[in-house]
């Protein structure tokens, strides 16, 4: 942001919520500015139109009051000094919205530090979101927020000349296979979108859950593969078979947590891997449309590491390999 807009949008911002974001440290998404500040309790997130429509913006507000009611771990949004959810200003002839947010309490925890406790917490969580979700399902509460497959597709669309003949033949194949499973109430309505580690911080035992900004329709799997596959990419039990650490270090104890508030039935957890597949397609597609990051990571590197785990026959396996693990035996 180039020192002039960043000055306008200063003064809209005092304007708005009495809060200067030359005192906060500024993280910047290709979709957001997000303003945080040192022992304040509140963030101010800033998006230009081009990224989210208005009733988008909305919609994920809505969902978040909704949500307050049932944890108080939910950062739900605060009012402007002018009483809106949601401000809107011109600046330089774009358009910017604005909405603020309770700040998380804790920390983000590192693959060293997960434990049993944090899985059952975590599943705890998500349980609950997805219960109400579930619960809004079957009043006909609905959300002006696009489905994940939608949300694929366009990037799919944007992208696909980028991809060689086999990911886009892997590609096609996993979005197909999720396409196909049914969307009933109780396994699928809005999902966070977005969940993994950095999006939660944690607090003893407390899970603390902000940026619902990519808050989509979806299968709630997609949001629990978000979390596994997050931890084993961060290095949780690396160098192990993946596999294993998924269906014993991981998922049993998650599921305590998960199923002290939503209803599984059987076969809820039949493909998990499935979804898993699918967020590993999410992550790759939205890789294409990066060309630097300012985080000192190699893209490329990271581009050839999605491509080969989701070029694999099995997913799990690819992930075991691609991150130094050996492959035990296993039943498919």
């Amino acid at each position: 942001m180039d020192d002039k807009i960043n000055q306008l949008l200063r003064e809209k911002i005092l304007l708005h919520y009495g809060a200067d974001i030359n005192e906060a440290k500024v993280f910047f998404s290709t979709q957001n500015y997000a303003f945080i500040f040192e022992n304040k309790p509140f963030m101010i997130r800033v998006s230009k139109t081009a990224h989210k429509s208005r009733s988008e913006i909305l919609s994920e507000l809505m969902w978040l009051d909704d949500l307050k009611s049932f944890t108080n771990t939910v950062c739900e949004p605060h009012p402007s000094l002018q009483g809106n959810y949601l401000e809107e200003f011109d600046i330089e002839g774009t358009t910017y919205r604005a909405s603020m947010f309770r700040t998380a309490r804790g920390n983000v925890k590192t693959a060293v530090d997960m434990n049993p406790m944090f899985f059952i917490c975590v599943g705890e969580l998500l349980g609950k979101i997805h219960k109400v979700s579930t619960n809004e399902q079957e009043i006909g509460m609905h959300y002006k927020r696009r489905s994940l497959l939608e949300k694929i597709g366009l990037s799919y669309e944007q992208h696909r000349s980028k991809l060689s003949e086999s990911e886009l033949a892997r590609v096609n194949s996993i979005i197909e296979k999720v396409d196909s499973l049914p969307k009933e109430t109780g396994i699928y309505g809005i999902c966070h979108g977005d969940f993994h580690k950095d999006n939660f911080f944690v607090e003893n035992n407390n899970i603390w859950v902000f940026d619902f900004d990519s808050c989509c329709y979806s299968h709630y799997l997609f949001d629990v593969a978000t979390f596994i596959q997050d931890c084993l990419l961060h290095g949780y039990k690396a160098g192990e078979d993946m596999r294993k650490v998924i269906y014993e270090d991981i998922l049993p104890y998650f599921r305590i947590g998960y199923e002290l508030n939503q209803n599984c039935s059987e076969g809820y957890w039949d493909e998990l891997e499935t979804f898993i597949a699918l967020r590993a397609v999410h992550s790759f597609l939205a890789l294409q449309g990066i060309s630097e990051c300012g985080i000192g990571v190699d893209l490329d590197q990271i581009k050839k590491f999605y491509s080969f785990i989701i070029n694999h026959e099995d997913i799990i396996d690819g992930i075991t390999i691609a991150l130094g693990g050996t492959v035990n035996e296993h039943n498919g």
